[in-house]
């Protein structure tokens, strides 16, 4: 089985410069006690949660018409000055016939040759000819008629090359030959084997092909002619585009205008500027004439008829010139994301009095910034209002919408994301197409876009990497939606044990710093983000941001019991934090499975493993019994899926310093291509989708205590935080707690408190006993926030379990080993091999064993530890010994991680032997949790 790349990523993780960390502790608060009192009155009722596709799918019918007015184009036509000529038919390597755009293997260091023919009716004298590529993966070398008019590395940017002295009247070639190459972090080629490294500037993330073994898994660096392929027919002196820099806070907009001059003449342009409301009416400026001119005495260009004795002209040389024009926006219409309110500029440009280009552009008025003065700094600011970002990673889905020309599914999938309470979307380790920005503008969703690197930035790629990253800046830059530019995921110490072929830590520093230089330049007052997933951290003078997915690489960045505490990973005390990515494994539906997955990986018996990329067989172990039928496989995957989405996500809503979180994943763009999705590739939500969008409430409130389990009469204490996204204070609110044993509300209580702005309120323990269970009872604890008006705000409950207390009495004829170090040892007879375990919060009483049959499967997960007061890992060895009976097991995190296989192993087993029963154990007994003691019980041989 080849080694899954991102366990070892996970499983490999190490902090080189720890030193320069600092602990991050739970949020500090005063004790208050709302102490709840016998029930009374009746019960509050609560709206039931979203939790099915039709009542997802019916909310999607009111949010397109609540959107549909922000997709309108109310701005008038302008003239076209370019004449486009589509190619899309080529033969690939003189064999196949293709239709751009295409994608696809081989991997690794391949050519691919295209070829076709191009007819134009006209000598175009006059004019200027441009081949354009809207994107091609990943050396392009292009020929016209033999000729090599240019070469393009990368794969994400559109670029073009003139050909006007290349072509004629009539039939003219086209040749593209493609080089592919090993990515700088090594990947393998489509025969497996070793990883090779190589040259190629991506990521791990990419637009995948249909093909179940190889084009599926959504991290093939494949290659290919992607987007768009055409021939555009100019005027000399033509504008290549414009964008709009908004300077809200003045009422103003500064719209860039770049102008291309074919000739060595230079000429002097005159700009006319029109704005126009775009998807809403208002004519904002109409035709604003300016000439641009140099004023030294001023240190700005100013139009013509402001200019003096000291101004100069600003003729446009040959190349490509850069104009900064300025207008009056009055009565700005803000965009938002409730109301994405779009403008249009349209710009005319005339040369020797004749208009000779037009071209327009949408744009929003708004700002984005980010404190870098706060203590600590980072905070994000939509608007002037704080704002804390809640999304998403994508991984190719909605690229895949653009290229099938699918713009109704692109729709929709923006508004499944604002449905479930995103707020932006994180276009994980790649740029993509313009039209994913345009409707990301249209319909009010952020995004935070990456330049390619994954793990490892190539030493002799410095320069690439700096010209790749001005590609993206002017990409992006245009978009009110795109907030953020990230340059690098997952950076590893000493590049990798590279550092021969790989820049180390202060080095890449030295890059980020260069790219920030290139922002200040391409795309004034634009944030950035250093490093996303940081596992060399700190970075400097950016936020600090860290992958976890402690709850599917087991105990991956932080402990689980400690995250859930308040704890996070150490990080730089100056800076506010975030979570690029975090998640866990939901398989797809049966339907999608049946419909689309080969045979062979659904044969009988049904074992995950067979299925390309997917993980569950390797990391399910750490967290619930093995599943049989591939129903149950399905439902248990699910499930935790859904259980990790909401408890991470609610403990990074109670951190006050988390100001950034994304899982890992939303839609999958493929059949099983990455599961972690929350939403599979036929738009079918899972369980997890539901999950997370209750946990992104933008008032949330929540509650937590350490311990799942307690014994009755025991006082039982649990902490209330209400988490406001919203940049508004809130006063007087009410909570009212209820507690159900079953159906039967036993318990309520409220107080009142003030909810702060962007914030984390701490609001009191909710403490009561109770004083008698039947042998073991479920009771769940509402808590229900309500306004000053009686409307209902949020709601959330805890569930856990109230149990009686047993005796245990010790058996002189079983011997309890719970000491063996890792190593061989000899015990009642038999050798027995104890190894090393990653701390593991769950083992497995699926043994078939009677002593462990009367307990459920989760009753051994989650255990509190009183001397931390929190939950701690159950158990941090495994053993096994042939001649022994298994009672618990538990998988191996250290084996699953290198290979990608995990069999399960002991932690406790018995054998009798001369007379005596030998119990060896390696789990951590601790009696303040009322299963331990009762399978300490079990194991002296009493009865419950």
């Amino acid at each position: 089985m080849a080694v899954d790349q991102f366990a070892e990523i996970a499983a490999n993780r190490r902090v080189t410069r720890k030193g320069k960390l600092t602990e991050s502790r739970p949020m500090a608060f005063e004790k208050k006690v709302c102490t709840l009192h016998k029930a009374e009155g009746d019960s509050i009722k609560l709206p039931e949660r979203m939790n099915t596709k039709e009542e997802l799918y019916q909310e999607l019918q009111k949010m397109r018409r609540a959107y549909a007015p922000f997709l309108e184009n109310h701005a008038p036509a302008i003239l076209n000055f370019t004449e486009v000529m589509p190619i899309n038919k080529f033969l690939l390597d003189d064999k196949d016939e293709i239709t751009i755009p295409y994608y696809g293997g081989p991997l690794g260091n391949a050519l691919q040759k295209y070829t076709t023919e191009f007819e134009l009716t006209e000598d175009y004298s006059g004019k200027s000819i441009y081949i354009c590529f809207g994107g091609a993966d990943y050396h392009a070398s292009v020929y016209i008629n033999d000729f090599c008019v240019g070469m393009h590395e990368g794969f994400f940017s559109p670029f073009e090359f003139e050909i006007t002295d290349w072509v004629k009247k009539g039939i003219n070639s086209l040749k593209v030959v493609l080089k592919n190459d090993y990515v700088f972090h090594g990947n393998m080629s489509e025969r497996g084997g070793k990883k090779v490294f190589g040259d190629k500037m991506y990521a791990a993330t990419g637009l995948g092909w249909d093909d179940p073994e190889m084009g599926w898994h959504h991290c093939p660096p494949g290659m290919g002619i992607w987007n768009y392929v055409r021939i555009e027919i100019r005027n000399r002196f033509h504008m290549k585009e414009v964008s709009v820099q908004p300077l809200l806070e003045e009422g103003k907009a500064e719209v860039w205008i770049d102008v291309e001059n074919a000739d060595y003449e230079e000429k002097m342009p005159v700009f006319s500027v029109s704005v126009y409301g775009q998807n809403f009416e208002k004519e904002v400026v109409k035709d604003y004439v300016f000439e641009p001119y140099f004023c030294y005495e001023q240190k700005k260009v100013v139009d013509k008829h402001e200019r003096g004795d000291d101004s100069y002209a600003m003729y446009a040389s040959h190349g490509s010139n850069l104009y900064k024009v300025i207008v009056d926006i009055e009565d700005v219409v803000k965009w938002d994301l409730q109301t994405p309110y779009l403008y249009q500029v349209q710009v005319s440009m005339y040369y020797n009095g004749e208009l000779c280009d037009m071209k327009k552009q949408q744009f929003g008025m708004r700002s984005f910034t980010q404190d870098l003065s706060s203590t600590p700094k980072g905070m994000f600011y939509l608007n002037g209002r704080k704002i804390r970002l809640r999304g998403a990673n994508t991984m190719g889905f909605e690229q895949q919408d653009v290229l099938r020309g699918d713009f109704e599914q692109l729709i929709d999938d923006i508004l499944l994301a604002k449905i479930c309470n995103m707020n932006f979307w994180r276009l994980t380790q790649r740029p993509v197409q313009d039209e994913v920005y345009e409707y990301c503008d249209r319909l009010g969703l952020m995004t935070q876009t990456d330049l390619p690197i994954h793990c490892t930035i190539r030493r002799s790629k410095y320069v690439e990497c700096l010209r790749q990253t001005e590609e993206m800046i002017k990409m992006v830059r245009k978009h009110p939606c795109n907030v953020l530019i990230s340059y690098v995921n997952e950076p590893t110490p000493y590049g990798w044990v590279r550092p021969h072929r790989n820049l180390l830590r202060e080095e890449a520093e030295a890059l980020f710093d260069s790219c920030d230089k290139l922002v200040r330049i391409y795309a004034p007052g634009y944030v950035t983000k250093h490093v996303d997933g940081d596992y060399d951290p700190p970075t400097s003078c950016s936020i600090a941001d860290n992958h976890c997915y402690n709850l599917w690489y087991n105990g991956h960045e932080i402990d689980f019991g400690k995250m859930y505490r308040g704890y996070w990973t150490d990080t730089d005390k100056e800076w506010y934090c975030g979570c690029g990515e975090y998640g866990a494994e939901g398989l797809d539906s049966r339907e999608v499975m049946e419909r689309y997955y080969p045979a062979h990986w659904l044969k009988e018996p049904f074992d995950p493993g067979n299925i390309i990329g997917a993980q569950a067989k390797a990391f399910h172990g750490f967290f619930y019994d093995t599943p049989g039928s591939i129903d149950e496989w399905i439902e248990e995957t699910q499930n935790h899926q859904a259980y990790a989405a909401k408890v991470m996500t609610e403990s990074f809503r109670r951190n006050p310093n988390m100001i950034s979180n994304a899982i890992h994943l939303f839609i999958d763009a493929w059949p099983s291509g990455w599961m972690k999705s929350i939403v599979d590739c036929e738009r079918t939500p899972k369980k997890a989708y539901f999950a997370y969008r209750d946990a992104l409430a933008p008032v949330l409130v929540t509650l937590r205590a350490d311990r799942f389990t307690y014994y009755e009469n025991e006082p039982i204490s649990i902490e209330t935080y209400i988490s406001n996204d919203m940049d508004e204070d809130y006063t007087n609110y009410q909570v009212v707690y209820e507690l159900y044993c079953g159906e039967e509300r036993v318990r309520c209580g409220e107080c009142r408190t003030d909810i702060k702005a962007c914030d984390v309120t701490y609001v009191a323990n909710a403490e009561f006993c109770v004083s008698q269970v039947d042998d073991r009872e479920k009771f769940a604890l509402k808590a229900i926030v309500m306004n000053e008006n009686g409307d209902l705000v949020s709601a959330n409950e805890f569930a856990f379990e109230v149990f009686c207390d047993v005796n245990v009495e010790e058996n002189d004829e079983v011997v309890y080993i719970d000491d063996l170090e890792c190593g061989e040892h000899i015990v009642a007879g038999e050798t027995v091999k104890v190894f090393s375990l990653s701390k593991t919060h769950f083992v497995s009483r699926a043994t078939g064993h009677a002593k462990v049959s009367q307990f459920e499967k989760n009753d051994f997960k989650y255990w509190y530890d009183k001397k931390e007061d929190r939950i701690t890992p159950i158990a941090d060895r495994t053993f096994v010994a042939e001649g022994f009976t298994g009672m618990l097991q538990c998988n191996n995190s250290n084996a699953a991680c290198k290979s990608g296989r995990a069999e399960p192993q002991y932690v406790v087993a018995e054998k009798v032997y001369e007379g005596k029963r030998y119990i060896i154990s390696t789990i951590d007994l601790r009696c303040e949790n009322p299963i331990a003691k009762r399978f300490k019980k079990a194991l002296y041989g009493g009865d419950l």
